[in-house]
């Protein structure tokens, strides 16, 4: 079994993963691979002993999987962007 640092930060490259593919505007957005990605952190979210913040961020993260095929406007989908690297940022 992994220690949990090593599982956050397995977490945090996905969301990491998840922002490069959905915030470049330039090119279609890659559902399935975000998909993939999104499913994996969450998966490894449950694999760990959560705090109540990696709790609520992991809440939002499925909050935000739920929302994933209503980004087909630009703006929607940079600010959705914009809310997977904040999660990314406030894990410890």
């Amino acid at each position: 079994m992994r220690d949990k640092n090593f599982i956050l930060n397995s977490i945090k490259m996905d969301l990491h993963r998840i922002a490069t593919a959905s915030g470049d505007i330039s090119k279609p957005l890659p559902i399935q691979s975000i998909k993939e990605f999104l499913e994996h952190a969450q998966n490894d979210f449950n694999k760990i002993e959560t705090t109540p913040l990696e709790e609520t961020l992991k809440n939002q993260l499925i909050s935000l999987s739920k929302s994933l095929e209503d980004l087909k406007d630009l703006n929607k989908r940079l600010i959705w962007t914009e809310d997977i690297l904040t999660i990314r940022c406030r894990m410890s």
